[in-house]
C-alpha cells in the first residue's frame, strides 16, 4: 500500500515530502521491485478529484496526479485501487485528531454535519468513474479511507453517505464491471461492517482495515509484546457477509515474531477468499522513509519473504 497527501510547503519543507503537489513521491524503482516481487496491486490512498472547501471544483494537478499513476502501474503489470483520504469536508489531517504537528487550520472533518460536502463527495466518486472509470490497471475504487464520523458522534452519517455514493456512482461503475470498495465507519473496523452492508447491497465489496491486536501492532521497541496466533485472532471477519478484501494491515517491523503475524494474517485472508495489501510498501523516497519506516514491511527481508512467497500465487495483471 501507498499512502500520500498534498504537500504543504510551509509545513513540509520541499524534501521530506518532495516538492510536487502531492507526496511523497513513489520512485519508479519502488514499484519495479513490487512488480518484480510478484506482486500485481499497488493499492493507492491519497487526495481525492475535489477541493477540500467550496466551491468543491476539480483539482485538475490531482487529476493528472491520479491519471500519471495509472499509467505508472500499467506500465509495470501492477493492478491499482484509488482509495481517496482527503475531498470536500475532509482534509488528510482529519486521520490526525488531537496532534500538535501540523497548523489546526489544515485538520478539517466538517464533511460529517454538513449535507452538501456529503452531496459533492459522491458526486467526487462519480466524476473520477467518468474520467478514469475504463483505465485497464484500475481494480476499483474505495469511496472513502477510514471514514470515521461514528467516532466523531455521527453515528450513521457514513452508511448514508455510502448508500448516497452507491445510488450516484453504483450504475455506472457497474457498466464498467468497475467495483466500489466500500470501507466501515469506525476506521474501516469489522464491527461496523453489518451496518454500512445494508447501507451499500449485498453485491458490495467491502474494504477492512486490520491492525489488532493494537498493542501488538504499534508496541514501542522496549514492549516485547510476542505474537499469539490462538489468542491474538481475526474475531469478527468470518462473521463479514459478502464479499470483502482487507487493504490495509500490518504491524510495527520491530514487534516479535512479525514475519509469522504477516503469514498468519495473509492466510486467514486467502483463506477466506479475500484478496489484500499490506501496509506498507516502501515508496523509494529516502527522506520520507527514513522517518516514517516502522511499519514498511518491504524493508525487512523476513517480511519481505513472506509477501514474496504469497505473490508466487498471483495469476492476474491487467492487460
Amino acid at each position: 500500500m501507498f499512502v500520500q497527501r498534498r504537500v504543504y510547503p510551509d509545513l513540509d519543507g520541499d524534501t521530506f515530502l518532495g516538492n510536487g503537489v502531492v507526496g511523497p513521491p513513489v520512485t519508479n524503482e519502488a514499484l519495479d521491485m513490487l512488480a518484480q516481487a510478484g506482486g500485481n496491486l499497488a493499492s493507492w490512498s491519497g487526495p481525492g478529484l475535489f477541493s477540500e472547501t467550496a466551491p468543491f471544483t476539480l483539482d485538475a494537478q490531482i487529476e493528472d496526479h491520479i491519471g500519471e499513476w495509472l499509467e505508472r502501474c500499467l506500465a509495470r503489470g501492477l493492478y491499482t485501487t484509488l482509495c481517496f483520504r482527503s475531498g470536500p469536508g475532509r482534509s488528510a489531517f482529519a486521520f490526525h485528531p488531537d496532534e500538535s504537528w501540523y497548523p489546526s487550520a489544515l485538520y478539517n472533518a466538517s464533511i460529517w454535519r454538513d449535507v452538501e460536502k456529503q452531496a459533492a463527495w459522491a458526486e467526487m466518486i462519480a466524476e473520477t468513474i467518468r474520467r478514469f472509470g475504463s483505465h485497464h490497471a484500475l481494480a476499483g475504487i474505495v469511496p472513502m479511507d477510514e471514514p470515521n464520523g461514528m467516532d466523531l458522534g455521527f453515528s450513521g452519517v457514513w452508511d448514508a453517505l455510502a448508500g448516497q455514493i452507491a445510488k450516484v456512482a453504483g450504475e455506472p461503475a457497474r457498466r464498467l464491471d468497475l467495483p466500489l470498495i466500500y470501507s466501515p465507519d469506525r476506521w474501516a473496523r469489522a464491527e461496523a461492517a453489518p451496518a454500512l452492508r445494508q447501507a451499500v447491497g449485498s453485491e458490495a465489496v467491502l474494504s477492512l482495515h486490520h491492525y489488532e491486536p493494537w498493542h501488538y501492532t504499534h508496541q514501542v521497541e522496549t514492549d516485547l509484546v510476542r505474537f499469539d496466533h490462538i489468542r491474538m485472532g481475526v474475531q469478527g471477519f468470518e462473521a463479514v457477509d459478502g464479499d470483502w478484501a482487507v487493504l490495509e494491515f500490518g504491524a510495527v517491523r520491530h514487534a516479535p515474531d512479525v514475519h509469522q503475524y504477516l503469514r498468519n494474517r495473509i492466510d486467514r485472508w486467502e483463506g477466506n477468499g479475500a484478496n489484500w495489501a499490506a501496509f506498507r510498501w516502501t515508496t523509494g523516497w529516502s527522506p520520507y522513509e527514513e522517518s516514517e519506516a516502522s511499519m514498511t514491511a518491504s524493508a525487512d527481508r523476513h517480511l519481505l519473504a513472506v509477501m514474496v512467497h504469497a505473490f508466487n500465487r498471483n495469476t492476474r495483471r491487467p492487460a
